[in-house]
């Protein structure tokens, strides 16, 4: 369902609604998913804050170059998980020694041997643990790799049906197809869509600690990328990243070496001590403030707060998303919960 044919069905569902006097903002938050990345910092705060959420991801598997897993099973976290009725997926990703590895990705995915073994290993690691279905999460794929990453999800996704488990795609944002692109080239929305029971669109990192200062995650920039995504993935399939973290940017280091990513909830307390006085970007809704370093470093650090959490995760609403998805646990506090809540009412 593209975003065109969903205002209709947005204005009949609401004239429906007001006639049977049915509670619709309430039922539509409930239906929603939330999902929370899982990564090895994330146990206290998956057991603290597991009631706001209902699905989790663990980030705690890589693949490597001849289709072999690598990683640990959190097992007594997704022991809990299921207990408590938030649905686990078990994330594979082509994180190297230090980095996203393109080199893996091309390997496993037109490599028909390694390929059919990281499947067959991976629909293991998902039964034998419990999970409910697969996370992929490929990054700086390349371009040229582009048909064989859409047929390695489509041939996942056939594996994991015919066992009753799901599969879920992480995507990076984008507002336009470009095949030849460095970054977003590889991911084909409608096919990947077509293939996928989820498209998890990683909303976030619009601005990184790699270079220049700017929004985490500006509303323009999240628009933009979930129109487009709905337009070539139906909706009901597509969940929004929102992110746990801001940036502290050196300003007296062109380099850009000294950068920093600043959790949620240390970002008070970073404001307190330096005295910084916080302003909202009218253009992106978020937040940033300035400070000088105890060495004489000028910094600027931009966030997400309550506020911005809770207006971009109402897009879920507008767009008529599957619902969110959060990274990482572990970086926040009850309020940035609350905010996600809050945004969902």
């Amino acid at each position: 369902m593209n975003f065109r044919k969903i205002q209709k069905v947005v204005i009949i569902t609401a004239l429906l609604a007001s006639l049977f006097a049915v509670p619709a903002a309430k039922s539509y938050a409930d239906s929603k998913i939330i999902l929370g990345y899982y990564t090895a910092d994330s146990t206290k705060a998956f057991r603290q804050f597991h009631t706001y959420m209902n699905q989790i991801s663990t980030d705690t598997f890589n693949t490597d170059r001849n289709g072999n897993l690598v990683g640990n099973v959190p097992r007594q976290d997704v022991s809990y998980a299921n207990s408590v009725d938030v649905l686990p997926y078990a994330l594979v990703s082509n994180f190297g020694a230090n980095e996203w590895d393109s080199n893996i990705a091309h390997e496993v995915l037109t490599n028909s041997k390694v390929k059919n073994k990281l499947i067959k290993n991976m629909l293991s690691l998902v039964k034998k643990n419990k999970y409910k279905g697969i996370n992929i999460d490929f990054e700086a794929v390349s371009p040229k790799d582009r048909k064989a990453m859409t047929t390695f999800v489509e041939e996942v996704s056939k594996t994991m049906k015919a066992n009753k488990l799901l599969t879920m795609v992480s995507v990076p944002a984008k507002s336009s197809d470009d095949s030849s692109d460095d970054w977003t080239g590889a991911y084909d929305y409608e096919a990947l869509g077509k293939a996928a029971d989820f498209i998890q669109v990683m909303t976030y990192d619009e601005h990184g600690v790699w270079g220049d200062p700017g929004s985490v995650a500006s509303a323009p920039w999240i628009e933009s990328s979930l129109k487009f995504a709905i337009d070539y993935i139906p909706s009901k399939k597509v969940l929004m990243g929102i992110p746990e973290y801001g940036n502290d940017w050196n300003l007296s280091d062109p380099a850009n070496k000294s950068n920093s990513l600043v959790m949620w909830r240390d970002i008070p307390e970073l404001i307190a001590t330096t005295g910084a006085t916080p302003v909202r970007d009218e253009a992106s809704g978020s937040m940033y403030f300035n400070y000088t370093d105890s060495d004489g470093s000028e910094h600027v650090v931009w966030y997400e707060d309550e506020t911005s959490i809770k207006n971009k995760t109402q897009y879920t609403q507008r767009y008529w998303l599957a619902g969110v998805s959060v990274y990482a646990m572990g970086m926040e506090d009850q309020k940035f919960w609350e905010a996600i809540s809050s945004g969902l009412e």
